[in-house]
C-alpha cells in the first residue's frame, strides 16, 4: 500500500479522534461553569457556615469532657393524661405562633397546598400518660392508620416511674461527637441500670440557666426504667431514632438519617416528630418533610406556615433581647443553611431523594 493511500484511511479517524478530544474538552467546561453558576448564588455567610456542624461534632474525647452528662433533668412529670407541650399538626390553624416567631413579614398569610393531606404532627417529648393522649388522639384523626414516632434526641433519654428523664450535660450536647448506635447503645444500659435506684431529677432550662434548684428536683425511686422505644412500641406506635444534636444545624450524617428513614416509613403512616421542647429540631424537620411532599410549594411558605402552626421561625436569628449570646450565633448559622434542604429536594425531586444529602452537597459545592 502507497503512503498516500495510507494518509487517506488515516484521515478520518484523525478527524474523529480530534472531534472526541473537542467534545471531551467542551463537556468539562461546561461541567466547571456549571459548578461555577450553582455555587455563585450562595452568600458569603453560606460557605462561611458550610461545614460548621461537622466540624462542631469532630470530636474526641478530650473534646468532650466539657458536655459530660453529670445530672438528671426532669423532663415531664407523669401526671396528666394531656397531649404533649408545644403540639401542633399539619392541619391545625395558623398563627399559633410561639416565643421565636421572627418572621421577616408577619402578616404573611402562606398557601396550605398539600398541608393538610400530610399526616404529620410535633410535640416536645412526652410523659407516659401524655403518649397514652396523644396515641388515642391520632387513633381518632386517622384511624386504622399505621403510627411511627421520630426520635430526634442525641441526648441519653428514658422513662423512670412514667417520668421522663434525661442525662443532662452541659447546652444539651452530652453526646456531642458521637455515633449513632453507640448513643442508642450507651442509652439502654444507662436507662435500664437505673431500675431500684433512687435518683434525684431536676427542673434545667434558660429559665433558671440551666441550673438545677432545690425548688424544682423530684427524688425518685426506679420501680421501672424503660428506653422511649419500649414505651413507645408498647403503646403500638413503631419508632424511628434520629440522633440530631441539640440547637444546632444538622451535620450531614444526621440529614443522611434523616433522608434514609424518610424512603422506608410505612406508607399512608401518621408521622410524628419530637424533640426536647418541641421546637428547634422538631420544627426543622417537619419543614424538611414538607419539603419534600410539597416540592412544588415555595419555600417562603413551608417555613411560614410550620412556623404559624406553633413552630420556630427558621429566619429567627436571636434577635430576642433576651436570647442567650452563645445561642444567636448558632440561630444565626442555621437561618443561612436551611435553604440548602429546599435547594436539594428541588435538585433531587425527579429522582426521589435516592441520592445523599452528603452526595449532592459535595457535588453542588465542590468539596
Amino acid at each position: 500500500m502507497k503512503m498516500n493511500d495510507r494518509l487517506r484511511m488515516l484521515t478520518p479517524l484523525l478527524a474523529l479522534a480530534w472531534l472526541t478530544m473537542v467534545f471531551v474538552s467542551c463537556g468539562s467546561d461546561d461541567d466547571e461553569n456549571d459548578s461555577s453558576r450553582q455555587t455563585a448564588q450562595y452568600s458569603a455567610q453560606v460557605w462561611q457556615y458550610l461545614n460548621k456542624a461537622n466540624e462542631r461534632e469532630n470530636l474526641d474525647e478530650a473534646g468532650r469532657k466539657g458536655y459530660e452528662a453529670h445530672e438528671w433533668r426532669l423532663e415531664v412529670k407523669n401526671a396528666a393524661e394531656t397531649l404533649p407541650d408545644n403540639f401542633r399538626w399539619c392541619g391545625g390553624d395558623l398563627w399559633q405562633t410561639g416565643p421565636d416567631a421572627y418572621l421577616p413579614e408577619p402578616n404573611y398569610t402562606p398557601t396550605r397546598e398539600g398541608l393538610d393531606d400530610m399526616m404529620l404532627s410535633g410535640s416536645g417529648r412526652f410523659s407516659l400518660k401524655q403518649l397514652n393522649a396523644l396515641t388515642t388522639w391520632v387513633a381518632q384523626k386517622a384511624p386504622g392508620r399505621p403510627k411511627v414516632i421520630i426520635d430526634l434526641r442525641s441526648e441519653a433519654h428514658g422513662f423512670v416511674n412514667g417520668h421522663h428523664v434525661s442525662w443532662y450535660g452541659y447546652i444539651n450536647w452530652s453526646n456531642i461527637g458521637k455515633k449513632h448506635d453507640q448513643i442508642v447503645s450507651e442509652e439502654e444500659q444507662l436507662i435500664h441500670s437505673l431500675v431500684g435506684q433512687t435518683i434525684v431529677a431536676g427542673k434545667i432550662s434558660s429559665s433558671n440557666n440551666y441550673v438545677m434548684t432545690d425548688s424544682t428536683w423530684l427524688l425518685v425511686h426506679a420501680d421501672s426504667a424503660q428506653t422511649e422505644r419500649e414505651v413507645v412500641e408498647r403503646a403500638g406506635w413503631e419508632y424511628r431514632r434520629i440522633t440530631a444534636l441539640d440547637h444546632v444545624f444538622p451535620c450531614d450524617d444526621t440529614i443522611d438519617q434523616v433522608i434514609e428513614c424518610y424512603h422506608t416509613l410505612p406508607q399512608d403512616a401518621w408521622i410524628h416528630f419530637h424533640c426536647q421542647a418541641g421546637r428547634g429540631r422538631t420544627t426543622l424537620w417537619m419543614c424538611f418533610i414538607d419539603m419534600m411532599r410539597n416540592p412544588q410549594v415555595p419555600l417562603k411558605d413551608i417555613l411560614y406556615r410550620q412556623c404559624q402552626l406553633g413552630g420556630t421561625s427558621m429566619y429567627y436569628k436571636g434577635e430576642r433581647p433576651d436570647e442567650q449570646p452563645w445561642r444567636v450565633s448558632l440561630f444565626t448559622e442555621t437561618s443561612y443553611l436551611v435553604p440548602l434542604l429546599y435547594d436539594y429536594v428541588q435538585a433531587n425531586r425527579a429522582n426521589g431523594y435516592s441520592v445523599p444529602w452528603s452526595t449532592w452537597k459535595r457535588k453542588t459545592f465542590g468539596l
